[in-house]
């Protein structure tokens, strides 16, 4: 009898564990499994009801996928879609105010990457789970947009709208002249000036309209040296006027007049900036914050637009 008993109970622990493991299952019991771009499993017994977003950037993906967010980070730039202004604010979006993301009792937190990890710990160990999510290039919305269509019960209206974002940046692509144009991509805020790479905002708009960014040669020797790289280059002028670019594109952070002022200090107050191509044929365009500073989401399309036209002007 004790032998009959001891395996009814093996039975019952690996059927368990079969349930804790098996897609269908998990399926079956209504548990989802997300896992996030810091390839954290993140599971979930039912459709997330209390949202809170750590970043302004994630509410417009939310607000056409009916997400019902009732707290929010705020950004000095950042645009409130009208569907989120009642939510509660909790902090900026470098400083959240975790007391208060707590109070709210939220059910999922959509974090941003490499921005937010420091508050995963505290945030699950108060029963909230929390999906790391990286908005930063193209493909990142696309993902974005299916993980929180997944989450909020919307996976097909997530797959449709990626679709729909794609078509429209074709439809962009299909416009341009064939020839590829040599491009720098500045980035100045009052501390220094930089150069963006292919995996900023700027630089993946530049990258889907099959620009040469001139930095891709310094993310070369950094490939063969076996170095990270971040969206940022260091900004160096004789290697600008090496490669010569034929447009320029400025982005910047910060109070405008501190950025002219850095810009001509270190930029084009030299007489060697005068010679390069993109700078002689009056080819050096400033970027709009809301499309090239924060995330664009649903509106990658229009900073695609965007740069093409500026791109058109030149042939």
């Amino acid at each position: 009898m004790k032998k009959i008993i001891l395996m009814l109970c093996l039975l019952a622990v690996s059927v368990t564990m079969y349930g804790c493991t098996s897609k269908e299952i998990h399926k079956d019991s209504g548990l989802m499994k997300i896992t996030d771009d810091n390839g954290r499993q993140v599971a979930f017994s039912k459709k997330p009801e209390r949202i809170v977003v750590l970043s302004p950037s994630f509410l417009e993906l939310l607000e056409v996928l009916d997400g019902n967010v009732v707290g929010r980070a705020e950004s000095t730039i950042a645009r409130t879609p009208d569907f989120a202004k009642n939510a509660a604010v909790v902090g900026f979006i470098f400083n959240i105010n975790t007391e208060k993301v707590v109070e709210l009792k939220p059910d999922l937190i959509v974090a941003y990457k490499g921005m937010h990890e420091k508050y995963i710990q505290l945030f699950e160990a108060n029963g909230i789970p929390v999906v790391v999510l990286n908005l930063k290039t193209y493909e990142d919305v696309k993902h974005s947009i299916k993980v929180l269509g997944e989450l909020t019960g919307q996976k097909e209206k997530g797959i449709k709208i990626a679709a729909e974002l794609d078509k429209k940046v074709q439809n962009t692509v299909r416009k341009l002249p064939k020839n590829t144009k040599r491009v720098a991509i500045l980035h100045s805020s009052a501390q220094n000036v930089t150069l963006e790479q292919e995996n900023s905002i700027a630089g993946c708009v530049a990258k889907l309209l099959q620009m040469h960014n001139i930095v891709q040669d310094i993310q070369g020797m950094a490939a063969s040296t076996g170095e990270q790289m971040s969206d940022k280059a260091p900004y160096n002028l004789e290697f600008l006027i090496e490669k010569d670019p034929e447009i320029i594109f400025i982005t910047s952070m910060g109070n405008k007049n501190d950025i002219e002022a850095r810009l001509q200090n270190d930029v084009m107050s030299s007489p060697a900036w005068k010679s390069i191509t993109a700078v002689k044929n009056n080819a050096v365009y400033y970027l709009p914050d809301e499309l090239f500073l924060l995330n664009p989401g649903l509106r990658y399309p229009q900073a695609v637009e965007y740069m093409a036209e500026k791109l058109r002007g030149q042939d």
